[in-house]
């Protein structure tokens, strides 16, 4: 429905511009920011109507954990390996590529090595990466092996807790 309605206000937009006489892209795709946990469980009835989806790990994890990322007495428990996250994320995925659509990862999740690791194994191949971030990110998408990493990430997510799901990770990385 909201996809739906999307549509409608770019039509209105698009009719507004044709009558001011601006140019204008009509083939720009729509997509979806997967945030919420909410929207990661609904997913599917999303897929028929967009492009593509974006996953925006800041807000799925502080949504997802009841934790205000920007409340630094919560820092310790804004865990982005929880498995509830990482269960939401690789949900995200099987619905969107069963689709046949492109599903790309923003937040800090991407731009950390580790977490970056977990995203390539749940499937993820499009990371939006912070500068400072990139070169690491980058040597570890070049540098592991991506069956290695999916064995590793379907581990994680059996994990009873962040933090076990971490030292998953983390031994399955330093074996690569």
């Amino acid at each position: 429905d909201e996809v739906r309605q999307a549509r409608f206000l770019l039509k209105e937009a698009a009719a507004e511009l044709e009558r001011r006489l601006v140019p204008y892209r009509a083939d720009v795709p729509m997509g979806v920011m997967v945030e919420t946990p909410a929207a990661a469980l609904a997913v599917d009835t999303f897929v028929k109507d967009v492009s593509f989806l974006s996953i925006g790990t800041n807000d799925l994890v502080q949504y997802t954990l009841a934790v205000d990322r920007g409340n630094a007495s919560l820092a310790t428990r804004f865990t982005p390996l929880h498995p509830a996250v990482l269960r939401l994320i690789a949900r995200t995925l099987d619905v969107g590529q069963s689709a046949g659509l492109s599903v790309s990862v923003c937040g800090e999740m991407a731009s950390q090595p580790l977490m970056a690791y977990a995203l390539l194994g749940l499937g993820v191949r499009e990371l939006s990466v912070s500068a400072i971030g990139l070169s690491v990110v980058k040597r570890i998408v070049r540098g592991v092996s991506t069956v290695h990493a999916e064995q590793v990430a379907r581990q994680a997510l059996e994990a009873e807790s962040a933090r076990v799901a971490a030292d998953i990770l983390t031994k399955g990385l330093a074996s690569e």
